[in-house]
């Protein structure tokens, strides 16, 4: 009988520290979710944004004599830099810098873009003799 009574108790203590501990992590599981999914929408704005950049080098690339301009919407906490034959996009993704590099069969005019504030830009990709210009311009 002694045994059961044991056995009961020690269930019901468990259940009891279940029930505290869900209580305390539940609101912090909310969080953790939100942050995920923040996290998962930048890295989706920053691969929009260089797949726009790298479709109007292809095209300009393809068509010499033709200007390469759209709106596009800037993300944040994003570096980008044109020299020689590569494109160099830094970013903040989960406190840490990511570096994506993308080589060209073209030429570039050396030209940074950093710490510009997230908003709509206008890019404006053509190509000047053999050289391609990359350039990020607002819009107003």
């Amino acid at each position: 009988m002694t045994n059961l009574i044991e056995k009961s108790l020690l269930l019901g203590f468990g259940i009891f520290t279940i029930i505290i501990f869900s209580t305390i992590l539940i609101p912090f599981l909310g969080s953790i979710v939100e942050y995920n999914h923040k996290e998962k929408e930048a890295l989706e704005s920053y691969m929009i944004f260089i797949n726009e950049v790298d479709l109007g080098l292809i095209y300009v690339s393809q068509h010499p004599k033709v200007s390469y301009i759209k709106e596009v919407d800037y993300p944040n906490n994003l570096n980008i830099s044109f020299y020689d034959h590569i494109a160099k996009y830094e970013f903040i993704l989960e406190n840490k810098i990511w570096v994506r590099y993308i080589e060209y069969n073209i030429t570039f005019i050396n030209s940074y873009f950093h710490s510009i504030p997230p908003q709509t830009y206008l890019l404006n990709i053509s190509q000047h003799s053999t050289l391609i210009r990359v350039n990020i311009s607002n819009i107003h």
